[in-house]
């Protein structure tokens, strides 16, 4: 059975180059947008990965969002920043990793390999 990774808050530019890039790794993101999810709540307890906004306010509101439903749920931080620093915030905010455009494929394969594993928990 194939992982559900929703990308989450995330601009339709960004989105639309993450999904390309998953799509070359065999993945299909399960949900892709905000629409998807206005009508309909996200069925948080399906999903094993997350690519969301580094926007620090998207990416606290997700984190809140998530903590009582899904509290290890694995997020992703995503920007076209590769600045040390917004990688730093993210993380120390609670995501499990950062991720920059332009994406590729070795990266994309690294972080699913890397979180989407059982071998691999999150650290508390």
């Amino acid at each position: 059975m194939s992982p559900k990774i929703l990308l989450y808050g995330l601009p339709a530019e960004l989105s639309r180059e993450l999904r390309d890039v998953l799509i070359t790794t065999h993945h299909v993101p399960a949900i892709e947008d905000a629409e998807q999810t206005a009508s309909n709540p996200i069925p948080w307890q399906s999903i094993d990965l997350v690519f969301c906004s580094a926007n620090q306010q998207s990416l606290t509101n997700l984190l809140q969002a998530t903590a009582l439903q899904r509290p290890r749920l694995r997020i992703i931080a995503t920007s076209r920043l590769p600045e040390t620093a917004e990688w730093l915030a993210s993380v120390e905010a609670g995501a499990v990793d950062y991720c920059a455009a332009p994406f590729e494929a070795t990266q994309i394969r690294w972080l699913l390999k890397t979180h989407l594993s059982t071998q691999n928990p999150v650290a508390a």
